[in-house]
């Protein structure tokens, strides 16, 4: 069975603001490019293997099945996703330093 797949464009627009952070604000654009390699190579695994992740540990009810794994090579920044035995459903990219409940929060209420 091939899992499907569904990006919540928060991902897509958190990547897109740290790729730009680190290649303009940091100077760093080879550093950039391997950062979005790694993420989108991340949800590549994911979705052929999406148990890789742990429990976010979230305690709010809505965000308790919520998962997370860290970039490789960029271990402050983590994916979270959430698999229900179908379809992997990758809702952000962050820095683990963040707000992280209250900004998924915002994330997942969307329709």
């Amino acid at each position: 069975m091939t899992a499907k797949l569904r990006v919540h464009p928060a991902f897509y627009r958190r990547v897109r603001h740290y790729r730009d952070r680190i290649a303009i604000h940091d100077g760093r654009p080879q550093v950039a490019a391997r950062f979005v390699k790694a993420a989108q190579e991340l949800v590549l695994r994911l979705l052929q293997n999406p148990h890789r992740g742990h429990i976010a540990g979230f305690e709010p009810a809505d965000l308790a099945d919520i998962l997370r794994i860290a970039v490789p090579g960029f271990p402050v920044f983590a994916v979270f996703y959430r698999w229900d035995g179908q379809t992997l459903t990758v809702i952000t990219l962050e820095h683990t330093a963040q707000d992280l409940p209250s900004r998924l929060a915002g994330i997942v209420s969307l329709p």
